[in-house]
Parts: structure tokens; sequence; C-alpha cells
């Protein structure tokens, strides 16, 4: 009985030690299962080779390319407006006349003083051209005693070039009394300097205008600047001729081409940054002065280079690192940045043109450790 006993407890740790093999088997089995199945999702993109440019951004608002206020030369009561406000003016084009009565009656009197010298000049020209004829008959007439010394000195007077030349000068004079009288009379026609658009005008008909104030403003709106400013580190990487990408959001998402057509060559000794010019072509007249507007200006350009999207770049202790799909796991990788700009970056070194970083759950993996893609280019 004893031994039927023993036998009895040998076989029930027989059998209870292949139970707990069995279950040490089947949860060993079930724990590599869940750990093939621990998987973090993540999303890819594959790093490509392409081209890619630094810019910096300048701000501002813009201006017409010229802005002419109109102040009245003289004084005067306003007889005519010829323009309203927004109508397109050329060079010359009358805006508004002042009342030129005296100034028409002063260019006649003027002319008149003309006619008067110019005649006087003729008549005593003919008197002077006939004393010469007689001055050599009078000194022979002297030398034979038939007429005084006195008598010759007044021929030869009548005769001499100062005659000629006071009547010149009367002329001379009358003609400059004439353009000073029509100056003040096309003075009373107050005209545009520039073609372009006439952006005010504050005068009504028998208004008293003068010249302590604008009486209208005319603005050349076929070109627009926009003025701003650069630090010292980009203001030797820029020139003028440049091609500029322009953005106003108030005249349409598609950016404008503009040309820097200006760079200072010394820095503003108050801010100590570097004055720009930056002018836009403004054909169909949809961008007005006033307006907001970006600019952005290449600085560095690379091409052919490998580009990943700057998201995939973490930095580390200083370090920059990309995390690489390589069969399945997130492999870190330290990386060498470059140029960078509309999110994505270029690298120098880290990662080839081919390989798939991770842009978007590489905060919640680590090196080595297995990864599922669910989302990325070819999937």
């Amino acid at each position: 009985m004893k031994k039927k006993y023993i036998l009895i407890i040998i076989a029930l740790i027989i059998a209870l030690s292949a139970s707990l093999v069995v279950r040490s088997m089947i949860r060993g089995r079930s724990g590599e299962a869940m750990k093939e199945e621990e998987k973090t999702p993540v999303e890819v993109s594959e790093a490509l080779k392409g081209d890619i440019a630094s810019t910096v951004v300048i701000s501002g608002k813009l201006k017409a390319l010229h802005e002419v206020n109109i102040v009245p030369k003289v004084p005067g009561k306003v007889s005519r407006v010829m323009v309203e406000m927004g109508d397109r003016v050329n060079k010359g084009d009358i805006l508004f006349v002042l009342d030129e009565e005296d100034a028409l009656l002063q260019l006649k009197q003027a002319e008149a003083a003309i006619a008067m010298a110019e005649a006087n000049y003729r008549q005593n020209k003919e008197m002077v051209d006939n004393a010469r004829k007689d001055l050599e008959r009078s000194e022979k007439l002297y030398e034979e005693g038939a007429i005084s010394l006195q008598m010759l000195e007044q021929i030869r007077a009548s005769a001499s070039d100062a005659a000629v030349q006071a009547l010149e000068a009367q002329i001379k004079q009358a003609r400059a009394g004439y353009d000073l009288a029509l100056t003040q009379y096309n003075n009373t026609r107050v005209t545009s300097p520039i073609d372009g658009i006439v952006s005010y005008i504050d005068v009504d008909t028998g208004e008293m205008v003068s010249g302590a104030a604008p009486a209208a403003v005319v603005v050349d709106m076929s070109r627009v600047v926009l003025e701003g400013s650069v630090g010292e580190a980009l203001i030797n990487r820029i020139s003028p001729g440049g091609q500029v990408d322009v953005r106003i959001r108030s005249a349409g998402e598609e950016p404008f081409k503009g040309v820097l057509t200006a760079v200072s060559p010394a820095a503003h000794q108050m801010t100590g940054l570097y004055g720009i010019k930056v002018e836009i072509d403004n054909p169909r007249m949809v961008i007005k002065p006033g307006m907001f507007a970006e600019a952005e200006i290449v600085e560095g350009k690379r091409e052919g280079v490998v580009l990943i999207p700057k998201s995939a770049v973490v930095a580390r202790n200083g370090d920059k690192f990309a995390y690489v799909v390589e069969n399945g796991k997130a492999v870190l990788r330290q990386v060498v940045p470059g140029i960078d700009n509309n999110g994505k970056i270029e690298i120098v070194s880290g990662v080839k043109e081919g390989e798939r970083v991770i842009v978007r759950g590489q905060n919640y993996v680590k090196d080595g450790e297995p990864v599922e893609v669910v989302r990325g280019d070819h999937q």
C-alpha cells in the first residue's frame, strides 16, 4: 500500500510538472504573438532629389511708382475743372483752369511791346545804316574844312554799333517780358506732370486756390513699389535685377513677379539695416497703393539635392536626426541638414534618395523598434 501511494504521488507530480510546462509554452507563444503585434503605426515619406531655395520675406505697404501733389504755381479763382477722381490722364493734360483774364491782358501787352521794339529797331537801324554811309564822306568834308569837328562827332555817334546794340537790347527785354507773361498765362492751366490716374482733386468752379496745399494728386500705378530692409547677413547675397515673388492677398492668390531694383550700399544709422526696393508691374491695375505685400527674396539655391519633409528631422542635444524605415524597423540616423523652405529640407548627409523617413510617429519610437507604415508614399 505504501508503494502504491508513493507511485500515485509521483504520477501527480509528473502530471503537474507537465501541466506547468505546457502553460509556460502557451504563455511564451502568446507573449511573442503580442510582442509581434505591438508595432508603432507611423507615416513615412520618400526622400527625393530636387531643387530648393532659401528665401527671406520682407513685408510692407505698397506705394505707387510716382505720386505727384499738384499745387498751382499762381493763386487764382477756378474757372473750369476738367477731370474727376479716378480719371486717367496723360502728361500735359489740363486738370483745371484758373481765371485767365488778367494773365491774357498782360500777354497781349507783352506782344505789343515786342512789336513796338522791333519797329523801333527797324526804323533806327535804317538811320544807322545811312549814317555809316555818310560817315566816310563827312570825314573828307571835315578834312577839307567843310564841316566842323562837332558835326563829325555827331555823325560818328549816329553810325556807331552802340546804337544798334541798344535797340537789340530793347527787343530782348520785350521778348523776356513776353515769355514771363506767357508763363503766367500758362500757369492758369494746371496740368498733370506725369501719365497716371487722378487719385485726389479738391477744387470747385469759383473757388480760390493758392500754393498752400495740394489741389490734386496724380499717381502712376503702372508699377508699384515695395520698400523694405534686410540685415548684414543677407545684403551681400542679393543684387539689383533679381526676380522676386510678391504675394498680395487682396489682389489675388497667385504671386506677382517683381524685380529687385535697388539695394542700399550703406546701413541706416538708426536701425543698422540695409534698404531695398522691389518694383512690381501692374498692367491690369489690380494692385492699389496702400495694399499689404510680402516679397520672397532668394538668398541661396541648391539643385539636385536630397529633400525630405522638415517634420522628419528631430533635434536631440544639439544634433539632428531622422528615422528611416528598414525591414519594418525604425532606424535612427544622424543627418546634416542644409537649406529648408516651404516645409522641405535639404539633407547633405544621413539619408539617401529613395529611402523612407518617418514624418509622423517618430516621437513614439526608438531605434530598432518595429513599426507599421499606415500612411505615406506608395501607401
